[in-house]
């Protein structure tokens, strides 16, 4: 090869390695958004074991709820086409709720009631309840 053969062909690889790279750099970087944290109210940390244990226990039928909701299906009354984008991370954000309920339960010095069976056990109740609440269907003969 001449010289200026080997200037044009090393001239070339330095103007395409840049179009070859090009597909593995992002004009955006790619940002992580952390987990949220724990969701706390302010006034959350000056209440009362009894009060903790309330809230817990409204937080609990929130999440039993939202997940009978979303194992049922679309509900009458309520924007159906929203519904499956939205309970899923309002149920995420009751977990969480949850969460740091129980911690506070534990750093406060509070008897501790665990999300888990607490939830299971609601939305049990609730598949009762749903089940007893069905009218049933009466089969009328004419004849």
């Amino acid at each position: 090869m001449t010289r200026s053969a080997l200037t044009v062909f090393w001239l070339g690889r330095v103007c395409v390695l840049p179009l070859l790279l090009a597909g593995c750099v992002t004009e955006q970087p790619l940002v992580i958004d952390p987990p949220a944290p724990y969701m706390l109210l302010p006034v959350d940390e000056s209440m009362s074991c009894n009060a903790i244990a309330g809230s817990f226990r409204f937080s609990v039928k929130r999440a039993a709820r939202l997940e009978y909701w979303l194992a049922a299906g679309s509900l009458a009354g309520y924007d159906s086409d929203r519904f499956p984008l939205d309970a899923p991370k309002q149920l995420m954000d009751e977990r969480r709720r949850l969460d740091a309920l129980t911690d506070l339960q534990r750093t406060k010095g509070c008897t501790v009631m665990e999300p888990g069976p607490a939830v299971a056990e609601e939305r049990e109740r609730l598949e009762e309840s749903a089940r007893n609440s069905r009218p049933q269907q009466v089969l009328r003969s004419k004849g």
